[in-house]
């Protein structure tokens, strides 16, 4: 086994096979070698298991892995935890599963750094927010999630099996959230594997849209699958209609949230706004991206408003 100094122990490749294992041991960063069951960083060939009743601290690269898989929350009944924070990054082309199968709980809390999913044509990459029967929370409020434009996917709440219960999280404008197919309470098109999964989106004045090339939510209408929508005010509203899913593909999304209708209300800090699935963001002009739009109501009332302050004003 060779042996590197300092940072570049992240390079070293181990002399073991593709199926070895490494199970995270102690809390701490990644780039120490002793909290590792194999007493060396992992990288490239591995399959990494982040223990449930472990935290994680992602603050370096942390190699690729061409193979095999990380998982987060594994074999016990406490919540197994990754922070990725700036410095940190992480290339997977198979899967990242946050919640392991059997209920364990995984949780990712991403601040900074980067996460990239690099599939090929013959295996798309794959981040898994509740995997299989797996409870799993993914919380992106800085850095990145950089997706293969063909090859790469966001699961929330299936990736097998019966399916998993999944929430994802986007707080605020700072990230950056791009992958190729995006499935909630599904994994496939034809709901395959199906489960309980939420999109949530905090806003502080504004919040990033997740982009993707293709958009499935509870797609054939599984009682079984269920694809939740949640947005909150947390800070201020930004003006105009707010994005949310970016939808960058030539089709239109397949399926529907199973908590809110097309066309509803919903109201933030005291405003009205539309849920629609036909707003047309970008150059384009495609009507096919998740947008809240401010109802006709509460933008005529603004403009009562102004009018009624320059009249005051002479």
């Amino acid at each position: 086994m060779r042996k590197c100094v300092g940072v570049l122990v992240m390079l070293c490749l181990m002399a073991s096979s593709v199926f070895a294992t490494n199970t995270f041991q102690t809390s701490g960063s990644w780039g120490i070698a002793s909290n590792w069951s194999a007493g060396v960083v992992p990288a490239d060939t591995e399959q990494v298991k982040i223990k449930t009743g472990i935290t994680c601290n992602l603050d370096v690269p942390a190699g690729t892995f061409t193979l095999n898989k990380v998982t987060v929350g594994t074999a016990a009944t406490a919540e197994g935890v990754l922070n990725v924070v700036s410095g940190g990054s992480i290339t997977s082309v198979l899967e990242i599963q946050v919640g392991d199968d059997g209920g364990y709980l995984g949780r990712v809390t991403q601040s900074g750094g980067t996460v990239n999913l690099t599939g090929t044509s013959s295996k798309d990459s794959k981040l898994e927010v509740g995997y299989k029967q797996g409870v799993g929370y993914y919380t992106i409020f800085g850095g990145s999630i950089v997706g293969d434009a063909l090859y790469s996917q966001l699961q929330v709440g299936a990736s097998g099996g019966t399916g998993g219960t999944g929430t994802f999280t986007v707080q605020g404008p700072a990230p950056s959230i791009s992958v190729s197919k995006l499935y909630v309470g599904a994994s496939t098109s034809s709901a395959q594997y199906t489960g309980t999964g939420t999109l949530a989106f905090e806003i502080d004045g504004g919040v990033s849209p997740i982009s993707a090339v293709s958009v499935y939510l509870d797609p054939t209408g599984l009682v079984a699958a269920v694809a939740n929508l949640s947005v909150t005010k947390t800070g201020a509203l930004p003006t105009g209609t707010i994005i949310l899913v970016n939808n960058t593909g030539t089709s239109g999304i397949v399926g529907a949230f199973d908590n809110v209708a097309w066309g509803s209300t919903m109201i933030l800090g005291g405003n009205s706004y539309t849920l629609t699935n036909t707003y047309v963001a970008g150059a384009d002009g495609l009507a096919n991206d998740i947008a809240l739009i401010p109802e006709p109501a509460t933008i005529a009332l603004l403009g009562l408003g102004l009018i009624a302050l320059r009249r005051n004003k002479k």
